[in-house]
């Protein structure tokens, strides 16, 4: 009987987190030409083929249909550009040379147990594989539980600190990124002065990556002060707080290092106080919120992460996975990183 009334648990949970991304506009991408096999158009009007992707779709030719679950968060602006890899991976998949159906599952944040409950659903209803966003560590035994069960698993944008039976993960060199950024920000500074660090969360391996790596980069300068790391929540908002409250107790702050989400609040904080002279701010990714602040100096610079393909790869390979029976990838398939500055900006995002 408890098991039972568990596996209705985790099934209602699905249903009510596929029930809510539809309630907010989700659909799934439909091809231009029906079930041809030709390029196709996704929702977001651009088009593309199997060869869009960091990796090609083989052909299925297995007669059964390939179906993989895609659990993601939607807390700030990056993930749109994750999201629109999903669509477009979605789209192709949905060709009849390959027969795929990819799910696209929202989940508000960055909560484990929700993750955790997600995987446990998808493997109820019979998903063949589940590209998930590595969130915490608490997640892993249901990761191990679907690939026990012969459902290949993909982690993207975070992997969990913990080992897991995942494939891989596909994202950014978390950690080598971090130490980058926190190398560029010393060499804006000059080598010296207070440098505040504000994280989305403390409970996510890829912040905490980010921050770590940052905090050896900077700390190859003995005359940089670094001052104790404050969350955001990968909040515009509170980044934003958190900016003035570091001015406003250190006036002679040099700079500012983002691991994650809420750039936007930290640099409208230095616009308003007229500080992008004075105080450096390093963070990552290029979503369209961040271009005006990079093309004005509020931020003088920033790391990307392909998030298009932390959206579109994972799905690619776990279908071809599913398609072949062999991994493609294992391990880390780290994603490229640009660095962009007011300097480049236009040359990346031409006005």
């Amino acid at each position: 009987m408890k098991k039972i009334v568990k596996r209705l648990v985790v099934v209602l949970t699905l249903f009510l987190i596929t029930a809510q991304f539809l309630a907010a506009g989700g659909q799934k991408s439909q091809a231009s030409g029906g079930t041809g096999n030709s390029a196709i158009s996704t929702r977001d009007g651009k088009t593309y083929t199997a060869d869009s992707f960091g990796y090609k779709p083989v052909e299925n030719t297995t007669g059964k249909q390939v179906r993989i679950a895609v659990l993601c968060v939607q807390n700030n602006p990056f993930w749109s550009d994750v999201t629109a890899g999903v669509y477009a991976a979605q789209a192709v998949l949905g060709l009849s040379k390959y027969n795929g159906v990819v799910d696209y599952i929202s989940i508000n944040d960055f909560n484990g147990q929700d993750f955790s409950d997600a995987i446990e659903a998808c493997i109820v209803k019979g998903y063949n594989a589940i590209t998930t966003v590595g969130v915490a560590d608490s997640i892993v035994p249901a990761i191990d539980k679907a690939v026990n069960a012969g459902i290949p698993v993909y982690t993207f944008n975070s992997d969990t600190g913990r080992p897991s039976k995942r494939t891989a993960f596909v994202g950014q060199d978390l950690y080598g990124a971090g130490r980058q950024n926190g190398e560029t920000l010393a060499q804006l500074i000059g080598g010296k002065g207070k440098v505040a660090i504000i994280t989305g969360l403390f409970s996510v391996n890829a912040h905490e990556l980010r921050r770590l790596g940052g905090i050896e980069g900077l700390q190859k300068y003995p005359d940089i002060t670094i001052l104790n790391a404050v969350e955001s929540h990968d909040s515009a908002d509170e980044a934003y707080m958190a900016t003035k409250n570091f001015i406003t107790a250190n006036p002679d702050l040099k700079g500012i290092y983002v691991t994650a989400g809420g750039t936007p609040g930290a640099a409208k904080a230095l616009q308003e106080l007229n500080k992008k002279d004075s105080i450096a701010l390093v963070c990552f990714d290029t979503y369209a919120e961040l271009i005006p602040y990079i093309r004005g100096g509020e931020i003088k610079s920033t790391l990307t992460q392909d998030p298009f393909g932390q959206g579109s790869d994972p799905v690619i390979l776990a279908f071809n996975q599913v398609v072949t029976g062999k991994a493609q990838v294992t391990g880390n398939a780290f994603t490229k990183m640009d660095n962009v500055t007011p300097a480049n900006v236009d040359q990346y995002f031409p006005r």
